[in-house]
């Protein structure tokens, strides 16, 4: 899989964003295929737990603007645009308990996909972000409401309509993680984590997990998001905020 790395091991598998050269950036082909590895560890009895995390200095930049654009040319923009929606929802529909372990950048579209997972634990040098509406876009992917159900109408607001970056500490107190953890340690305690839940018997994981489901309401109908992103690529005020974003967000990776 292009980008995206899955592995198995005693009941828990790691699904890792592996493009670490544009910060685990999620272009259309890497959401198509966690929908694709979440259907195959979905129908996967022997699963327990899985686990999202990125390689290299960061969790995930979010969507991968430039190759959305790339893409959009000839293709079904509707159906493009509804790409992470359906990731999204493929991780918060996935049977097994499902952690995101957060390291150094988790913005935008990246953030939402951890929103979708049961637990998120993040590392101290964790940096959040939601800069869709400075890109020229709205925030899509189902990503207002994970994002209002986990902290609150008042701060999603502030988070989305601001743009501003916040640190794990501020996403701890607001409840969007459960836990701050040393950058060295995140991996052991995502891995102890992961062990201890495994440990436990399948039957009632999986009840406690429907549980859970139907406490946020199973996953949030999101579908209009597609319209309105599209929307924002078709709109030339917004494209050309959007085109002045991205040219920034090269500029200050070189």
């Amino acid at each position: 899989m292009s980008g995206l790395t899955v592995s198995a091991a005693e009941g828990v598998v790691r699904v890792i964003f592996d493009r670490p050269d544009v910060l685990n950036a999620l272009s259309p082909s890497v959401l198509s295929d966690l929908v694709e590895a979440c259907a195959t560890i979905a129908g996967d009895d022997s699963i327990k737990v899985v686990r999202f995390e990125g390689a290299g200095k960061a969790f995930s930049a979010g969507a991968d603007l430039p190759a959305f654009l790339a893409a959009l040319n000839g293709a079904d923009g509707r159906a493009l645009a509804d790409l992470g929606r359906r990731a999204t929802n493929a991780i918060a529909e996935l049977p097994q308990i499902t952690i995101a372990g957060i390291h150094g950048h988790c913005v935008g579209g990246g953030m939402v996909l951890a929103a979708a997972c049961d637990i998120r634990i993040a590392a101290d040098d964790a940096r959040f972000m939601i800069p869709e509406l400075d890109a020229g876009i709205p925030l899509a992917w189902g990503g207002v409401e994970w994002v209002v159900r986990l902290v609150g109408e008042t701060l999603a607001a502030d988070l989305v309509l601001s743009c501003r970056p916040f640190r794990a500490e501020e996403a701890l107190q607001a409840g969007f993680i459960s836990r701050i953890m040393p950058r060295d340690q995140l991996q052991d305690e995502l891995t102890a984590l992961a062990r201890s839940v495994a440990s436990k018997s399948r039957y009632v994981l999986r009840v406690t997990k429907q549980q859970l489901l139907a406490i946020r309401g199973a996953t949030f109908d999101a579908r209009n998001d597609a319209d309105a992103l599209l929307g924002a690529f078709e709109d030339p005020e917004s494209a050309q905020q959007g085109m002045r974003y991205v040219a920034a967000a090269i500029g200050s990776k070189k």
